[in-house]
């Protein structure tokens, strides 16, 4: 649980009490996800509850559940839409009033976590295939985000991407963009090990930041006309900036990494608008992609376990969460039950 800003700490709580309608998981595996440590340390959107990509055993069936069983493993989505207000039927399910409300009890990072009537009910608890393990289970989530991104950017084969910062989230943009057929895909990131990660992944090259002009490399390699799609899986404001000098006209930025509450940029709108340069932000994910994203794992289109590089067990995750908010010798962390 979070103590105070920045400090999180282990406790002792009552195994969850399964009431109808409910069902009781036991974890096997969570992975840290940056919107963890966003709320480690004060900035947060939802409720604070640390852990949500979520893959485990069914302990407990609640009353009334009919379709599932003691002993399946499941992954679990932790946010449900309502299904009936203008934005569920727009397809916006992500603005949903209702849909921050929901989550897991206490935690996804717990030996044992309750799911609510609300989520079981609304179908965001998914039997894993066999060829499915925990690890990529809990992966499910996160490349689920990305997969409603992309949709929403309306990517297409053959068309050229470059995604700034190729973190756990960005290295999944690049494994759906190659399983999208989209090349060739760049990547930027200041950290060395993750730009050998994104190149191993597919990415035709991998630049720095911090040395790198990349409006100007990304420009020699494409004709000078840009690429069709640039990807800002980061929170660094300045990659947004680079982004709008890397995209060709007529070409799409995607903003998927999440700024901090009142962060603000400084665009040349003039540019933006002459050359009719696209922008499109993109927030979690709904149960659509979800199942997009559980078909394409369990079929071996991508293959998000790759991108772990730590493995702790529970009574560590507080040691978990301290490593990936360092952001330097690891990739993707996760817990292990």
């Amino acid at each position: 649980m979070i103590v105070e800003k920045g400090v999180v700490r282990i406790e002792q709580v009552p195994r969850p009490a399964v009431g109808p309608g409910e069902l009781l998981v036991k974890m096997k595996t969570c992975g840290v996800c940056g919107t963890d440590l966003e709320k480690m340390h004060g900035d947060h959107i939802t409720p604070p509850v640390l852990g949500h990509e979520v893959a485990g055993v069914i302990e407990e069936v609640g009353k009334g559940l009919q379709d599932f069983t003691v002993g399946e493993r499941v992954a679990v989505h932790h946010h449900i839409s309502c299904g009936r207000c203008f934005y569920c039927k727009n397809g916006l399910e992500t603005l949903c009033a209702d849909y921050p409300k929901s989550n897991l009890h206490p935690c996804g990072f717990a030996e044992y976590f309750r799911v609510p009537s609300t989520l079981v009910e609304g179908g965001t608890v998914y039997k894993l295939p066999d060829s499915v393990s925990f690890d990529e289970g809990s992966l499910i989530e996160p490349t689920a985000c990305c997969v409603r991104a992309l949709r929403k950017a309306n990517v297409r084969p053959g068309c050229s991407a470059v995604v700034f910062g190729v973190g756990p989230v960005g290295l999944l943009h690049i494994q759906l963009l190659k399983a999208y057929g989209l090349a060739p895909v760049y990547a930027v990131d200041v950290i060395k090990s993750r730009r050998d990660t994104a190149m191993k992944l597919g990415a035709e090259s991998a630049f720095d930041p911090a040395t790198d002009d990349i409006p100007t490399m990304i420009a020699q390699q494409t004709s000078q006309r840009g690429v069709d799609y640039a990807i800002v899986a980061t929170a660094n404001l300045k990659a947004l900036e680079q982004a709008t000098r890397t995209v060709r006209k007529g070409g799409t930025i995607l903003l998927f990494g999440a700024p901090a509450r009142g962060a603000s940029v400084s665009l040349d709108m003039s540019y933006m608008f002459l050359h009719e340069v696209n922008f499109q932000s993109s927030y979690s994910t709904s149960e659509t992609e979800m199942r997009i994203a559980m078909n394409l794992i369990a079929g071996k289109r991508t293959n998000p376990s790759l991108l772990i590089s730590h493995r702790f067990p529970l009574h560590q995750t507080v040691e978990a969460l301290n490593l990936a908010d360092k952001a330097v010798d690891a990739v993707k962390v996760v817990v292990n039950g």
